[in-house]
């Protein structure tokens, strides 16, 4: 079952600049970007708060390669305040742990993966656009922001996978990773109902479909719980989301956007648990630690749960 990731004690480095001196000498990396070579090599960039320049460096390790972009300017590089980390495919885990156990970065830096060029992206991130696309998106319940500590507490589960924003030529989307890299991808619905798997969502408009034509139904608040109970051989999650809100149009009937409502969300929760369950086999939402609890399955192993799963939905609407 899962297992809490300790959050790093205090970052040495972040106590490390108390003189001017020293932070003058430094320079201050606001993104990395990592990719390996089809021979290991692993190749990082680095893109600084005070520079629309990126550094990068090669190396066998990922702190070779590290201290291979720091010779080529005159200051330390410091990475203790980087916000956001973007990942090829390849050793995703060993480095993030690398980077956590050393001290070298933040475990609230924000992630990102891609299965394109790490290096193109950094480069291109202006102003850390990214950084807010993602937050924006998270924001609208279309994906989830995950930060390093999100990705490494999900890959102690017994699936070893972690759900995390992905970024292409496509755009901006969610996807499933283990420490090698990419599994799969989401579609924006998947992605979608995964965010309310996760409870992610709030002031948020719903286009909804009344016997009074079209309306919006505005999301204040809501809130995702999952129980577990046995039934039989089988075992049985109900999926409650509780949604506070209103429609925006008074003459539309409330009770067919409140059903409107609920069929939406339980197809999005539908599709985001055949894909990532089923087909993946992959728990990016809670399941062990609800089955946990709930005193199921103890012991069992999460690839002989996942055939015993039925999933129900309960999605109460309020004013």
């Amino acid at each position: 079952m899962k297992k809490i990731l300790l959050p790093a004690l205090l970052l040495i480095l972040l106590s490390g600049c108390s003189h001017k001196g020293e932070v003058r000498s430094m320079s201050f990396v606001k993104t990395i970007g990592t990719d390996f070579t089809e021979d290991g090599i692993q190749n990082i960039s680095l893109r600084l708060y005070d520079s629309e320049n990126t550094l990068t460096g090669n190396g066998r390790t990922i702190f070779s390669a590290i201290e291979n972009a720091e010779t080529s300017q005159e200051k330390t590089l410091f990475s203790g305040h980087t916000e956001l980390f973007i990942s090829g495919e390849g050793n995703l885990q060993e480095n993030l742990e690398l980077l956590i156990k050393n001290n070298r970065i933040s475990p609230s830096c924000g992630f990102v993966c891609t299965n394109e060029k790490a290096a193109d992206i950094t480069s291109q991130d202006e102003e850390n656009s990214l950084s807010g696309l993602i937050e924006s998106n998270n924001r609208k319940g279309l994906i989830l922001k995950r930060n390093i500590n999100d990705v490494l507490d999900d890959m102690l589960g017994d699936d070893g996978m972690a759900a995390v924003p992905i970024i292409n030529q496509q755009g901006l989307g969610m996807a499933i990773i283990d420490s090698k890299g990419i599994i799969g991808t989401l579609t924006s619905d998947e992605a979608k109902g995964l965010c309310w798997l996760n409870g992610n969502i709030r002031e948020l408009y719903i286009p909804v479909n009344t016997g009074d034509g079209m309306t919006d139904f505005f999301v204040s608040k809501s809130k995702t719980k999952l129980t577990a109970e046995a039934d039989n051989d089988s075992i049985n999650i109900t999926v409650e989301i509780k949604i506070n809100g209103n429609v925006q149009n008074k003459n539309h009937n409330i009770s067919d956007a409140r059903r409107e409502i609920s069929d939406q969300i339980s197809a999005l929760c539908s599709g985001a648990i055949a894909k990532t369950v089923t087909v993946y086999g992959a728990d990016v939402f809670g399941l062990e630690k609800c089955i946990e609890s709930s005193g199921i399955a103890a012991n069992a192993q999460w690839k002989d749960i996942i055939p015993k799963l039925k999933f129900f939905y309960r999605i109460k609407v309020a004013e």
